[in-house]
């Protein structure tokens, strides 16, 4: 999902802006090895530094323990499945181009699970956002 994210921010992005991007980061000692500067394989390269900031295979385990079980585990179920659709409307509306992407994927009822970072990072303004404010969203969600 967070390639998904990188992509759709660095789809139009030019060589230029994205090494802008690059020595933003870079001055706040976040550094992203990337080979080739494409959007495609930088927006990989950042959606890699980010999930290992945040560290969601924890959170991933952690959610699905919490939904196994007997009875109770089925209420869990229909608890996650609502919220899921809730924060699936809530991109929806929010970022409807990447909603589109994560639709394309199957991944939208997903989003729920990285809302909260991409909330505190600010993370749904960069579709109309300078490339330093990319690059100051990016650090919010290593960090």
């Amino acid at each position: 999902m967070l390639r998904v994210y990188f992509e759709e921010i660095f789809k139009y992005k030019t060589n230029a802006q994205l090494e802008h991007i690059k020595k933003a980061l870079m001055a706040v000692n976040v550094h992203i090895a990337a080979s080739t500067l494409s959007g495609a394989g930088y927006a990989l390269a950042v959606a890699t530094s980010v999930r290992i900031g945040l560290n969601l295979s924890m959170q991933l385990s952690a959610l699905t323990g919490r939904a196994a079980g007997t009875a109770a585990g089925v209420v869990a179920t229909y608890g996650l499945v609502q919220k899921a659709a809730e924060s699936a409307r809530r991109l929806h509306v929010q970022y409807p181009a990447y909603y589109s992407a994560l639709y394309m994927h199957q991944l939208e009822m997903m989003y729920f699970l990285i809302e909260p970072v991409f909330e505190r990072a600010g993370a749904l303004e960069a579709q109309s956002s300078s490339d330093s404010c990319i690059a100051n969203i990016i650090t919010r969600m290593i960090r």
